[in-house]
């Protein structure tokens, strides 16, 4: 509106201003005259104003078009904040309850590992697993325990008995100590916590005093330890944490704690000898079946040679015979023949080569180097 006005005051200023002109042109004084060169002055100030304002009018233009730009994209930017906030509220949310359930399951699975009993159930279903995955096969590579398997005066039961190749044993425990390890991350009392933590490795090494009195090697070629499984690796780093010669202690006591990365290796191990014993034991018997395979060629052999003699010698007979054939009946018959004597045609006998393929009449089968050397584990080299 007001571009408008100032274009309108602009045309009648130079109207007038023309008007004057053409009147000072009729009259040559009024060229000077103040009034004309005032209203030339407001002329030229109201050109720049005019395109002062057209240029301000662009350019707020443009800037009205950027600005709605930018509301529309912060409209947008806002939504999706909304959308944002809302899943991320929903998320935490959803967190905040399968936190709440995972508290509660925890505790109730600490309540339950509370029980002596119950920790050793779910150590040999840790333990178990491991098994598994190692290759091992219950009852033909391992038993878990039974009552009838009580070892030594204290009628210890071990939890798993790993019977190794010739004959060996080795015994699992899979029972630990947990109550005081379970209080020690409970409490947010860091000077609390390291003293629960020492008694949880006290409680460790008495089990591991107990468990070294069941005296488990005392039944049958077993080593002079017995494998104290610990399914959770914090129990025992940080029962060496608190106590530095645990270690020391429990290998004297003739007990070593294992962990589910350190079973595992060991499982393997065992699994590999179990393997490799099965491989020699299947070469032993490769190795028999090979000698009576040989054994049995070699006897078929002897008789195609007694054959071939025997072929040899018919020959030679049949050969032997032709000539006194030839002369006595054959000579005979062709005579008769001769005689108009009705009868078939006689032909004459066919030749029959003497030559025969021969075989070597013996087949080496002394000749133990080509055989495969195999080592199988027996008592001796064990108790070695």
């Amino acid at each position: 509106m007001d571009v408008i006005l100032g274009v309108i005051i602009g045309l009648a200023v130079g109207i007038l201003i023309g008007f004057l002109v053409k009147s000072g042109r009729s009259n040559p004084d009024s060229a000077d005259n103040p009034l004309i060169k005032d209203l030339k002055s407001e002329l030229e100030r109201e050109r720049n104003s005019t395109a002062a304002a057209t240029k301000l009018t662009d350019e707020l233009e443009t800037m009205k078009k950027t600005v709605e730009k930018l509301t529309e994209a912060a409209g947008a930017a806002d939504l999706r904040r909304v959308r944002a906030e809302t899943e991320i509220t929903e998320q935490v949310k959803s967190m905040a309850s399968h936190n709440e359930n995972l508290v509660k399951q925890t505790r109730a699975i600490a309540g339950a590992l509370a029980s002596s009993q119950t920790r050793g159930k779910f150590g040999e279903a840790h333990l178990e697993k491991l098994l598994e995955s190692a290759g091992l096969i219950e009852n033909e590579h391992f038993t878990r325990q039974s009552a009838s398997e009580k070892i030594g005066d204290s009628g210890a039961i071990p939890d798993v008995t790993i019977n190794m190749p010739g004959g060996s044993v080795i015994y699992i425990d899979s029972k630990f100590p947990f109550q005081r390890f379970y209080e020690a991350f409970e409490t947010e009392d860091d000077v609390l916590r390291k003293e629960l933590l020492v008694e949880h490795s006290k409680d460790l090494l008495a089990h591991i005093q107990a468990l070294s009195k069941r005296n488990y090697a005392e039944r049958g070629p077993s080593p002079d330890f017995v494998i104290l499984y610990a399914p959770i690796d914090a129990i025992f780093i940080e029962a060496v944490k608190a106590i530095p010669d645990f270690l020391e202690t429990s290998f004297r006591l003739g007990v070593t704690i294992a962990t589910p990365t350190s079973m595992m290796a060991l499982l393997r191990t065992v699994g590999y000898l179990f393997s490799r014993n099965r491989v020699a034991a299947n070469a032993e018997e490769i190795q028999s079946l090979a000698v009576k395979f040989l054994r049995d060629v070699s006897s078929l052999h002897d008789k195609i040679v007694t054959v071939g003699d025997r072929l040899k010698s018919t020959l030679k007979a049949y050969n032997d015979m032709i000539p006194t054939a030839e002369t006595t009946v054959l000579s005979a018959a062709k005579k008769m023949k001769s005689l108009d004597v009705s009868g078939k045609p006689l032909k004459a006998f066919p030749e029959v080569s003497e030559n025969l393929r021969a075989l070597e009449s013996k087949l080496a089968l002394d000749a133990p180097e080509d055989f495969i050397e195999v080592e199988e584990i027996s008592d001796e080299d064990d108790e070695k």
